[in-house]
């Protein structure tokens, strides 16, 4: 491959927490913090290795207006402007693109999942010049060493483009591999001192990617529709060390979809941890049925302080109609014995699954107070492109939703629910009353106290706890 040298690339993450997508609980959103954008850190590190002198912009994180980003882009005069985007943001994405296509006049590039799905659709806006279709390793320097010599890009695998009013689609790329082959994200272009979740004890946080897709087959999940693979142990704990060493992180989350799918592979990265005898405090994603006792004594003496896992329901039919394969036995079991290790423990759930009624909404809650779970995130039912889920409910309506709110950027229509008589406003009113009686409990409260650490975390928790108890409130109220 050709070296990018006298490339410059300015790549940008819009900040999207004020942008009203109709999808995420806007209590949720508020409060998550501010998670480093790790797909452009990946390809920022790559296009430097390349040759290209990189800046990103996380808009997010800095709090940047649109105006204030073309600023310090116009300081920049980058050759190119890169973008990534999911599907649910990509309204937001494209009004950033716009603005800054005619602030700067040079060309615009877009990845991310959304364009595996509508690569037609979102090359229907003329302020997207390339989209990326796929994974961006191969295809991004490629498309950049041709662009900057004025080449051919017809060429090139996994790319979108108009020629002459007509958009082409080339032909597909496959998938990376060994991810163990590409360097690591490039933190050194990030706002890293800007970073944290709403439940980071450290103030120096990042987060880290160790693996890709999902092989289970959850109805509602889109990791599943991309090739599972994973880094070798050497490689996660060499970036761990990096991050420790180089950055001074002292928080670490690991935003896989399933981080212990490997169980050996979990059991290797813990020792190689204590083995460098790296001081740091780690997180991680999985599923009740992936862990075991022996697993847990190791990830606790490796620094692990926190397992988020997908419980999505109380109600085991309903856990069988989304392809769960879970049981509320296993979850009692491994939720105590998590929190017995000493290793607090994160509840996801979801309101509006199939087969959802108010007497299932009720066992979800009570087996999120009756269970020793640290802190809950309650989400509406949410069907990206591709799942299992979407599929079903475009057979239901013959409607592809999606397709059109990728073509119209002024669409707010929310998803139609599937296999619930619960409406999108009962969904809604029920997440309110499941955070308000979860985390307004005298014995919550006492306990939550206790454990602080630091008057940041003090000041976050209660400003979150305040927006919870007002929009309860509302709701109960029935106002918006």
């Amino acid at each position: 491959m050709k070296r990018l040298d006298n490339i410059r690339v300015g790549l940008v993450f819009p900040s999207y927490q004020d942008y009203d997508d109709k999808v995420s609980f806007g209590v949720n959103k508020q409060h998550l913090g501010y998670i480093p954008p790790l797909s452009l850190a990946y390809i920022g590190a790559l296009l430097k290795e390349q040759g290209c002198t990189v800046m990103i912009i996380d808009a997010s994180a800095l709090q940047l207006t649109k105006k204030q980003v073309a600023e310090r882009l116009k300081e920049f005069q980058p050759d190119f402007l890169g973008f990534t985007s999911t599907t649910v943001d990509f309204h937001c994405t494209l009004s950033w693109i716009r603005y800054l296509k005619e602030q700067l006049k040079m060309f615009t590039i877009i990845g991310g999942i959304h364009l595996s799905v509508y690569p037609r659709e979102t090359m229907g806006h003329a302020c997207i010049d390339y989209a990326v279709i796929g994974e961006a390793e191969e295809t991004l320097p490629e498309l950049l060493a041709c662009l900057s010599q004025k080449g051919d890009v017809r060429h090139i695998k996994g790319i979108a483009y108009r020629d002459n009013g007509h958009i082409i689609i080339t032909e597909g790329r496959n998938p990376v591999k060994n991810l163990d082959l590409y360097p690591f994200p490039a933190r050194d272009l990030l706002a890293n001192d800007r970073y944290y979740s709403f439940i980071s004890k450290e103030k120096k946080f990042t987060a880290m990617l160790t693996s890709r897709g999902c092989p289970f087959d959850c109805i509602f999940c889109d990791s599943q529709t991309v090739s599972y693979r994973f880094r070798s142990a050497q490689s996660v704990v060499d970036e761990m060390e990096e991050c420790v060493k180089v950055y001074g992180i002292q928080e670490i989350d690991i935003f896989d979809a399933l981080f212990s799918i490997s169980i050996k592979r979990v059991m290797e990265i813990c020792k190689e941890i204590n083995k460098r005898k790296l001081k740091f405090k780690w997180s991680f994603r999985t599923r009740v049925d992936l862990v075991t006792e022996e697993m847990l004594d190791e990830l606790k003496r490796s620094g692990c302080i926190r397992i988020y896992y997908g419980i999505e329901s109380g109600d085991e039919t309903i856990l069988k109609n989304i392809n769960k394969h879970i049981d509320i036995d296993t979850i009692r079991r491994v939720v105590t014995l998590t929190k017995k290790k000493g290793i607090d423990v994160l509840g996801y759930f979801m309101i509006g699954n199939i087969g959802e009624t108010h007497e299932t909404v009720k066992k979800t809650l009570n087996l999120m107070c009756e269970l020793p779970f640290d802190y809950v995130q309650i989400s509406p039912v949410f069907a990206p492109p591709r799942t299992t889920l979407y599929n079903m409910i475009q057979q239901r309506f013959q409607k592809d939703f999606w397709k059109e709110y990728t073509l119209n950027p002024s669409r707010k229509e929310q998803l139609p629910l599937y296999g619930t008589t619960l409406s999108n406003e009962e969904v809604e009113r029920y997440i309110h009353v499941c955070y308000f009686k979860f985390y307004l409990r005298a014995k919550y409260i006492i306990k939550f106290i206790c454990q602080l650490r630091s008057l940041n975390e003090l000041f976050r928790s209660i400003h979150a706890l305040k927006d919870i108890i007002v929009s309860y409130y509302r709701k109960k109220n029935g106002k918006k």
